[in-house]
């Protein structure tokens, strides 16, 4: 990749969380310590005085990993308009080797740890601005809402936004949840990944693991006249390819009206006759919306 210095580094992440089965008298939290690869990108130009670097965590979707054995650089892709102009860009593989990790806990604990080392080893932003397409959208909007106070903004580009399906208008939503045919290579679906990275304990549905971890569900009520309103942990603006057949445009919609029923600031830009690709104009919006917030 042109413009930029790569360097891949490792962080250790305690992965465990308490899933509410509690114990009178007993120690239930625990270290459970795992690996993780990373990667940052630092534009020509960086330096370790003046500025700080103003940094964008860029978070890759399902089929994204981060490996400096194979060249792959998870979601730095979708930032690189971003990169060229002067931004650090920052991603990483997730909790699990095949970095599938679907937005979840674990996920978000490794990329913060990441997120720790580069600030203090490099002159960059202490906040940032958070990037992320497909299942990454749905880490990226995950990660806002777990560390709000970090978080400026947020680019999601055709972002998976929610877990299980939902109807909307009488139109059902797929979620990642109903994505069931199995990967040829691991003998996995999507939707066993759930049950791993969620830690349901059987292989039905648990809605109680996943609080706090299905946007359209995260700090969000339903009005009195029956319609769900979701309030944002910031600025968001959204890319939707309306010819996309991986993430339901519905959703989308769905979403930014939502957000927009709480008061709260979203841009909305429909592309007309995209599928589920990124393209130029997100990438060139994505940095004309991250340039307002440095």
């Amino acid at each position: 990749m042109e413009h930029c210095r790569l360097i891949f580094f490792k962080v250790t992440f305690n992965g465990f969380r308490d899933v509410s089965q509690s114990f009178a008298n007993e120690v239930t939290d625990r270290e459970e310590w795992d690996t993780c690869e990373c990667i940052l990108a630092l534009p020509e130009g960086y330096s370790e005085s003046g500025e700080e670097t103003p940094l964008i965590l860029s978070c890759h979707g399902a089929g994204g990993v981060v490996c400096e054995a194979t060249g792959e650089t998870g979601g730095i892709a979708y930032s690189e308009e971003c990169l060229k102009q002067g931004f650090a860009v920052l991603d990483v593989c997730g909790s699990k080797p095949h970095g599938l990790t679907m937005g979840c806990p674990e996920h978000l604990f490794a990329l913060h740890k990441a997120y720790l080392y580069a600030v203090s080893h490099y002159h960059l932003s202490k906040r940032v601005l958070v990037a992320g397409a497909s299942m990454g959208g749905h880490t990226a909007l995950n990660f806002a809402y777990m560390f709000p106070g970090i978080v400026v903004a947020l680019g999601l580009i055709y972002p998976r936004l929610n877990m299980d399906g939902v109807v909307v208008d009488g139109h059902y939503c797929i979620g990642t949840w109903d994505k069931t045919d199995k990967n040829a290579n691991t003998g996995l679906s999507t939707r066993d990944r759930i049950v791993e990275c969620y830690r349901f304990p059987g292989e039905d549905w648990c809605g109680e693991n996943t609080v706090g971890f299905n946007p359209y569900l995260t700090h969000s009520y339903v009005g009195a006249d029956g319609k769900r309103v979701v309030i944002p942990p910031c600025p968001i603006k959204l890319w939707q390819g309306m010819a996309d057949t991986v993430v339901d445009p519905v959703m989308a919609e769905e979403f930014v009206a939502s957000v927009r029923r709480s008061g709260s600031y979203i841009e909305f830009h429909r592309l007309e006759g995209v599928g589920h690709t990124l393209n130029a104009v997100m990438k060139k919006e994505l940095l004309m919306w991250f340039n307002r917030f440095i």
